[in-house]
């Protein structure tokens, strides 16, 4: 059977890229001045080419996450690249999660408390696109100069703001419970939710990789005080299952609901 890195270069040996990457990066700020030791919401905003798609943290069958490595002057601190939900989508018959068209994933910065004058920030960034065509790499290095000075928003802020109220969030007394029964999970999120909020209509992305069979819809149903699916694990997931995360996303949540669980 072909591995996923096998996989991975026999479409990207088919794909002849218009950009590098098939996508265009940048990296914004809600501004462009920082107050020493106050963290600044930044975004790196990724813009696919038609018919192109980049990874989420769980890329599914095939594919690659998209992945962060940063130059941070002395003193500084990074949070990170933050996900937002992904889409499902078929390439050559490989079921994955990701992201198509124009998405952001904010990035929250901090100086030093001491912090003066300016500093350019760099990253680099690496992911995986894929289409029809095949699948080719990119890469790019960005940067970002700030200075100190009070927060002066930019034509940004807006955009980074709405971002992230769309990031996936976990609940106060929602829980997710897992059970291995051969090979299938059975899965029960307990705790409240609102009158307007339908878990069984909302769709679920399961963020921890090589667990859940990416071509399987999962869909929540209610029990009682419970909602409950059941998931078929993927071919190669190694039993028994230790950790599960979820992505709950539509079904009239405000914004992504994160349930997570760990084995005793």
């Amino acid at each position: 059977m072909m591995s996923r890195q096998l996989l991975i270069y026999a479409l990207s040996c088919a794909a002849s890229a218009a950009q590098p990457g098939r996508a265009a990066v940048e990296w914004i700020a809600s501004s462009a001045t920082v107050e020493p030791g106050k963290p600044l919401h930044t975004a790196i905003r990724m813009t696919h080419d038609d018919g192109w798609h980049s990874y989420w943290i769980n890329p599914g069958e095939a594919g690659m996450p998209t992945t962060a490595g940063w130059k941070l002057p002395p003193g500084w601190t990074c949070g990170g690249l933050e996900l937002p939900a992904p889409i499902r989508f078929l390439t050559g018959g490989l079921a994955g999660y990701g992201y198509e068209g124009t998405i952001l994933f904010p990035v929250t910065l901090t100086p030093p408390p001491d912090f003066t004058g300016e500093a350019r920030l760099a990253v680099t960034l690496n992911w995986l696109a894929c289409g029809e065509e095949g699948c080719v790499p990119g890469e790019k290095e960005l940067h970002l100069d700030l200075r100190a000075g009070s927060h002066a928003a930019s034509e940004h802020q807006n955009a980074i703001l709405k971002a992230r109220q769309l990031l996936p969030k976990s609940r106060d007394g929602v829980r997710l419970e897992v059970a291995e029964k051969e090979d299938l999970l059975m899965l029960a999120i307990t705790g409240g939710f609102k009158p307007a909020e339908n878990p069984g209509t909302s769709h679920v992305y399961p963020a921890t990789p090589e667990v859940i069979d990416p071509h399987a819809e999962v869909r929540f149903r209610k029990d009682g005080a419970r909602w409950i699916a059941e998931a078929p694990l993927q071919e190669f997931a190694k039993k028994p299952v230790k950790h599960l995360e979820l992505v709950l996303e539509g079904g009239g949540l405000d914004t992504p609901l994160r349930v997570v669980w760990t084995a005793p």
